[in-house]
């Protein structure tokens, strides 16, 4: 797993256990919005050394073929850094998905089912006295906000609003004796 992916990995877990435990103000999803910006960030940056490389090699350092492939080489930075961040979002969004599937599964006694499965401890305690329905609940919502941000919505507000939203789920959702 790439260091992105597993700081992806730890967001979505944070972002589970800032739901669960109502301490909102670690604000999980701005590292998630700063991973995914990191990630495009790289891509377009290596689209752009790529395809000056090329111009280079194929001769065009200056004048009008220079400054037409120095401006194609920026779009598709900019496309590639966009797509990137997308994804990264994405991916972070699909591992929150999965944490509080493992949630759900852990909580209905299904440990064999987790797919994190090498935190199966940490989710044990995460799952401790939760209702599954709510976890399930909480990955629909994750789910929902995905299908969002395809559709152009503000992606940072889009995610402060998901966790909000499962924290008054999760946060009401323990087994009270």
């Amino acid at each position: 797993m790439s260091d992105e992916g597993r700081e992806l990995r730890a967001v979505a877990a944070d972002c589970a256990a800032v739901a669960l435990s109502g301490a909102l103000a670690d604000a999980p999803w701005r590292r998630l919005v700063a991973t995914a910006e990191a990630t495009g960030a790289g891509a377009g940056e290596e689209t752009v050394a790529r395809l000056a490389a090329l111009a280079a090699e194929a001769g065009e350092t200056e004048g009008r073929a220079a400054r037409r492939a120095a401006r194609e080489a920026e779009e598709a930075g900019k496309r590639a850094s966009r797509r990137a961040r997308t994804e990264a979002l994405d991916a972070g969004l699909g591992l929150l998905v999965a944490w509080l599937r493992d949630m759900a599964a852990v909580a209905e006694g299904a440990e064999e089912l987790v797919l994190n499965a090498d935190r199966l401890e940490e989710l044990r305690e995460a799952a401790s006295g939760l209702d599954a329905r709510a976890a399930r609940r909480g990955a629909e919502l994750v789910m929902d906000t995905r299908r969002r941000l395809t559709v152009n919505v503000g992606e940072e507000l889009a995610l402060e609003a998901l966790v909000f939203r499962l924290e008054a789920l999760l946060s009401n959702a323990r087994n009270r004796p």
